[in-house]
């Protein structure tokens, strides 16, 4: 699959071993996070996400390990059409210590993969062909 992708350095981006099957995204600048604040952080690229794909962006697993942030909507999805040329791809984090936090200039803590989905076909029903559910979530569990 070919994908059109514009970065800040003009430089490719790939995936770290043949085994992989996200790859990962290096910050662009310093980026310093506040005790518990919140902070959008641009990567400064935009990708076109050919048809029949999502984009879907997560924090590395060693993200929170190394650098204590979370990412705030846990996995981020980027649709097929948010591929302006203005439409850079940000991470939203949180820093979830008491102190101060700094992600240096090309730290890979990000990383994004492409997963195929199909469109489903909406049907409006006006009752569902199930029995009442008296249990809430795990099978059998009140």
């Amino acid at each position: 699959m070919k994908v059109r992708i514009k970065t800040y350095d003009g430089k490719p981006l790939f995936y770290e071993t043949s085994g992989a099957c996200a790859f990962d995204f290096k910050s662009k600048d310093t980026v310093i996070f506040e005790p518990g604040e919140f902070k959008l952080v641009d990567t400064w690229t935009v990708v076109e996400t050919p048809a029949g794909y999502v984009l879907q962006i997560q924090p590395r697993s060693s993200t929170f390990k190394k650098h204590w942030l979370i990412q705030v909507n846990s996995v981020g999805i980027i649709d097929q059409d948010y591929c302006w040329e203005n439409d850079t791809i940000k991470f939203a984090y949180i820093n979830m210590t008491k102190e101060k936090v700094i992600i240096d200039a090309e730290t890979r803590i990000w990383q994004w993969m492409f997963v195929k989905i199909e469109k489903a076909n909406f049907e409006l029903v006006d009752f569902m062909n199930n029995s009442d559910r008296w249990w809430f979530g795990t099978t059998w569990i009140k």
